[in-house]
């Protein structure tokens, strides 16, 4: 029972340490997240140009395989 206060103590402090980080995280978070908002609407418009070209040459491609109709 001599030891149970140091090793309250080293719990506790690893609590408050971990809280501590856990408070800066909760607080840089948001702000990540809102930096990363003007490059996910950057993506989303690059793959809507992807999705785009890629209907265009399924398009051509369709119409220059396609076999002519048997009777």
């Amino acid at each position: 029972m001599e030891n149970f206060g140091a090793v309250y103590g080293i719990f506790a402090f690893a609590a408050v340490i971990f809280g501590i980080v856990l408070l800066i995280c909760w607080i840089v978070l948001p702000f990540a997240l809102i930096g990363t908002k003007p490059l996910l609407r950057q993506l989303l418009s690059e793959q809507r140009k992807t999705n785009e070209l890629l209907e265009m040459r399924r398009g051509t491609a369709r119409s220059e395989t396609e076999a002519p109709q048997r009777r």
